[in-house]
């Protein structure tokens, strides 16, 4: 009798094992339906064995029949099964939830139309460039790594596309990742262009029918480069040559949900097991990869100058502990707006907060609104005339007065996005203003079509928060102001120096990209701090050093890896009692292992979220082997002494935030 081995997308670590019936046999790795524990599943097939085979294994089990088959032809290659394989053991996961994870859920394939047109021709390269894409050449016979560390608007994409071209003319395939869908247009007119129907797209915008069909594109052959964000890293690709990561710095390569993998990670596995090249591009580089392009495991190849000669934009630090005025805009900033928007050109403001306010109080007794899922300030949208968190999504109507003493003196506190629209729409209601926040841009295509109209002169003024500061490439714009960045700088993280460089950096880059030399201002109480000072004059290797330090100082990542475990429950009293008991467990393992430091477990920094309590430890240790070895023996002790008190476990492999 044969059996199906079947991989079902539950947190399970076995597969399971199916009856094939004669006239209903799939084949390897397609998706069937069976059913598991009176509940129809759909499951991959991993393995057709024996029965024989594997009767110990069997015995006694009640097996079942497979229902129906779901594909004629299998979704996914043996490549897709080891990357499954491999992730499910590096971030700790179910091999089924993993295999899932990454691959489309849609049972028939939609066709996705590009609207781009075809020309075919590159555009020359200068003599930096030249010589960036000939060291890649060298070596790009066989796996191998590279930082390219370009400023903002070297020319970084030409030398992309030179490169995909060289491996076309191979008969080899290339994957190009971004970090935001919001550059998912530019980046693909930019490569469509050039390559036509050779490009596939793969983002979560897309529909699961959408996606299944350009999955199989590529599957079938029928295309040879990818675009998309983190997720594209998966296409099954037929002979793989290239890979691409750009931005590679962005947080949104970082996977929130299980299994939390990172982009960059599954690239250099993939790129290793196919003998392809890895490619890491960014102006302002992880302070990681840096360290290591620096200490030769990475190839480290520079750009220091802007393509076709541009200058970096003229930066100006304001003082907000020295102004007077205490409106979002300083006087300074608003006369250069006035000047620059009567040169007729664009304006872009960066405010890293969405919202009106981030507080609404009562100005009688200080009640403060509070999110019950998270117990963090409602921001309030005025216009919506809702208080919202921007964690869960809970939404009230403000009321008419306060809940508390019933006075109707309601006080916004702080400002967002949506009040300096208001502001600008008053002081400048002659012009064209947009805003580009997660509010703005929930309907599909919006991204791009508020770029469109920025790109078409349309819009005189843009605002956004951190999604306008990450790669677009807009020639009109003339001025950057940024208004607050010490939002991003207080957060009790340790990487959040990190973000606030980087943020500036990218998003003073906006200024001044073609024959113009831009202007920036930035707005800050903390003017003399080394993120602001190195971003405004464009330095990364100062901030670099300054930065390596610190961590070489306080034992973080590259000086050592990183791990946690955030344990939640709705039952506060529940989860502390299991933490007292943890800590002591901890304890006795932590002498079995050689330079492992564990903390906690103690709160996290946003100790409610989404209805849950939640606690975690840290785990530092050089040896990330130690470190899942460590892992697995707490997940262990989780399924014997927590699975009946109402307990969840994240497991987060080289998290990016601790908060």
């Amino acid at each position: 009798m044969l059996l199906a081995e079947v991989a079902l997308n539950l947190p399970l670590e076995n597969n399971f094992y199916y009856i094939i019936a004669e006239d209903n046999v799939p084949n390897l790795f397609s998706r069937v339906f069976v059913n598991f524990s009176g509940r129809k599943e759909a499951g991959f097939v991993v393995n057709i064995i024996d029965s024989e085979s594997i009767k110990d294994k069997i015995q006694g089990l009640n097996l079942k029949p497979i229902l129906s088959i779901i594909d004629e032809t299998p979704i996914i290659n043996k490549t897709i099964i080891e990357i499954a394989s491999w992730m499910s053991r590096y971030y700790i996961s179910s091999f089924g939830e993993t295999l899932f994870a990454i691959t489309p859920s849609a049972v028939k394939p939609k066709n996705y139309k590009h609207h781009y047109s075809y020309k075919g021709n590159l555009a020359f390269l200068n003599p930096e460039q030249k010589k960036a894409l000939e060291e890649i050449e060298k070596f790009s016979n066989k796996y191998n790594t590279f930082l390219l560390h370009g400023i903002t608007g070297s020319g970084k994409t030409e030398i992309y596309k030179h490169l995909v071209k060289k491996y076309l003319k191979m008969g080899k395939s290339s994957i190009i990742l971004i970090p935001e869908i919001s550059l998912t247009p530019q980046t693909l007119e930019r490569f469509y262009e050039s390559f036509g129907d050779e490009v596939s797209i793969y983002h979560s915008r897309m529909t699961q029918s959408e996606k299944l069909g350009e999955w199989l594109r590529t599957l079938r052959g029928e295309s040879h480069i990818v675009i998309g964000p983190r997720s594209a890293i998966f296409v099954p690709l037929q002979n793989l040559g290239l890979i691409i990561i750009d931005e590679e710095h962005e947080t949104s390569y970082k996977s929130g949900n299980t299994p939390r993998y990172h982009a960059r990670q599954i690239a250099s596995y993939r790129a290793k097991k196919e003998n392809a090249i890895l490619v890491l591009g960014s102006a302002t580089p992880q302070i990681e990869t840096y360290y290591y392009a620096k200490k030769g495991n990475i190839h480290l190849i520079e750009l220091k100058n802007r393509y076709g000669g541009q200058q970096l934009p003229m930066v100006e630090i304001v003082d907000l502990k020295k102004e007077e005025n205490k409106n979002l805009i300083t006087g300074t900033l608003l006369k250069k707006m006035l000047t620059t928007i009567s040169q007729k050109k664009q304006i872009l403001l960066f405010l890293n907060r969405r919202g009106f306010s981030p507080a609404l109080i009562c100005k009688a007794c200080g009640y403060t609104f509070l999110c019950p899922n998270c117990n963090i300030s409602l921001t309030f949208h005025k216009a919506k005339h809702n208080l919202i968190c921007h964690h869960c999504g809970y939404a009230i109507k403000v009321p008419n007065k306060c809940p508390s003493c019933q006075n109707v003196a309601l006080k916004e506190v702080g400002s967002g996005t949506e009040k300096l629209e208001e502001i600008l729409l008053q002081q400048f209601p002659e012009y064209n203003i947009a805003r580009m926040d997660l509010d703005t841009t929930r309907k599909r295509n919006s991204y791009f079509e508020i770029l469109q109209k920025v790109k078409k002169g349309n819009i005189d003024i843009l605002i956004g928060t951190q999604m306008v500061a990450k790669g677009h490439d807009i020639a009109g714009i003339q001025l950057v102001g940024v208004i607050l960045p010490d939002i991003i700088l207080n957060i009790p993280d340790f990487r959040s120096v990190e973000r606030t460089f980087v943020l500036l950096t990218q998003v003073i880059g906006r200024a001044g990209r073609r024959e113009q030399c831009g202007e920036a201002i930035i707005q800050t109480y903390l003017p003399e701090h080394y993120s602001i000072v190195n971003a405004k004059n464009q330095d990364y290797v100062s901030f670099y050093e300054t930065e390596i330090e610190k961590r070489r100082t306080f034992n973080y990542p590259p000086f050592t890896r990183l791990g946690r475990i955030v344990f939640r429950s709705e039952n506060l009293q529940k989860l502390q009692n299991f933490c007292v008991e943890l800590k002591e467990v901890i304890k006795n393992m932590e002498k079995n292992y050689k330079n492992l430091q564990c903390i906690g477990p103690v709160s996290c920094p946003l100790e409610k979220l989404k209805k849950y309590f939640r606690y975690h430890i840290i785990i530092k240790c050089s040896d990330i082997n130690e470190i899942n070895r460590f892992i697995n023996e707490i997940r262990e002790y989780f399924k014997k002494n927590a699975s009946q008190r109402f307990l969840y476990m994240e497991i987060d492999i080289d998290p990016l935030s601790l908060i």
